[in-house]
């Protein structure tokens, strides 16, 4: 390899990126959506243990984000159970 040589990059992996980043910027992400649900619905601003919780949670489940986030922030003790 000489140096300044670029690797090949695929359309795929190029696709892949830039739609990765339209949804940081549009903020789709679910840790963002999450951090939104949190402050939006319950005025909380998610420490990143939390966030992390929350997230695990959300990807083991069949729960909604939103019941992810309702139930997080119950356990943590931030909101009394409705």
């Amino acid at each position: 390899m000489h140096f300044g040589e670029v690797d090949e990059i695929s359309d795929e992996d190029l696709e892949a990126t830039a739609e990765y980043y339209q949804c940081i910027l549009n903020e789709t992400l679910p840790h963002k959506q999450a951090e939104r649900i949190a402050s939006e619905h319950y005025d909380v601003v998610l420490d990143d243990n939390l966030l992390n919780r929350i997230m695990q949670q959300f990807a083991c489940t069949d729960s909604s984000l939103e019941d992810c986030v309702r139930a997080g922030l119950e356990k943590a003790g931030l909101l009394n159970k409705q």
